[in-house]
């Protein structure tokens, strides 16, 4: 739902006015979130758990009603998206990784992502335009004049996993290979919504290749995993000693209230994917 903020930031409990609800939710006026639902504390800083909204602005939610008569976000740092000046800073992937879109392009993807998660279904027509249009492009960079094409670029690689479909090997090679991590890891991970022995082949050589990162293997892993190609997959367990043991995370501070996401190594990886 897209929602205005009543309360100044940083306070445990928020009021917000309901300007436009999505879905099944007939939801309007004024509401209290007071809650988190899918919140693992790791670590604490003393602050204290707060809601991140600022009074009168704009925000995209994705809310739960709980049991104290309110409303939950997912966690602190998740299920809000900040409208301004007509652009969202929207999260597809992880909320380390942002792009900003214009608010159009935002409500058509999440309306139809929502969908998918909620019945299965969503509407073809209304994204994938939307997603060949910009797969089709050379891709993008973050130059003052790339930017929003990456951004764009992002959304249609991510709404195209999320909505689990199957995009060909020859129209995101190009995606993988260039040298802008964002679009390496998002093609990545698409290639696994396609069960062919083509894509198993490319996400092997791609992490056996010795100057690729840590980060980006385990996402291919992961992505050959999902192809379901077993043949692969035991080609992938017979050389898991031979991959690295080394973590490479998001990034960010001790201090982010993020620090407690797990990412494994390589060979982690192949060894919690086994044990599913």
């Amino acid at each position: 739902m897209l929602v205005k903020a009543l309360t100044e930031e940083d306070t445990p409990v928020a009021e917000v006015e309901i300007l436009k609800s999505f879905g099944e939710s007939n939801l309007s006026g004024k509401i209290d979130i007071n809650g988190f639902y899918m919140l693992d504390l790791t670590s604490s800083s003393g602050h204290g758990l707060h809601l991140p909204f600022e009074k009168d602005n704009l925000y995209y939610l994705f809310l739960k009603k709980n049991e104290k008569g309110g409303y939950s976000l997912p966690t602190p740092t998740s299920g809000y998206a900040k409208v301004e000046d007509g652009n969202v800073s929207a999260t597809y992937r992880h909320s380390y990784h942002q792009a900003l879109l214009p608010q159009e392009i935002y409500e058509q993807t999440f309306t139809e992502i929502w969908s998918f998660f909620k019945t299965g279904k969503y509407n073809e027509s209304a994204v994938v335009n939307f997603i060949n249009a910009n797969l089709s492009k050379a891709p993008a960079g973050f130059g003052e004049n790339e930017i929003a094409t990456f951004f764009l670029q992002h959304a249609a690689l991510e709404t195209a996993y999320l909505l689990n479909r199957k995009v060909e090997l020859s129209t995101l090679k190009k995606f993988v290979e260039t040298d802008n991590f964002h679009s390496t890891v998002s093609a990545l991970r698409l290639l696994g919504n396609n069960n062919s022995k083509e894509v198993a082949t490319y996400l092997l050589q791609f992490i056996s290749q010795k100057d690729k990162d840590n980060f980006t293997k385990v996402i291919a892993i992961k992505a050959l995993w999902a192809t379901g190609d077993t043949e692969h997959q035991q080609k992938l367990l017979s050389m898991k000693g031979k991959l690295s043991e080394k973590s490479e995370g998001f990034g960010g501070n001790i201090m982010d209230p993020r620090v407690g996401t797990h990412f494994p190594s390589p060979r982690q990886a192949v060894e919690e994917l086994s044990k599913q």
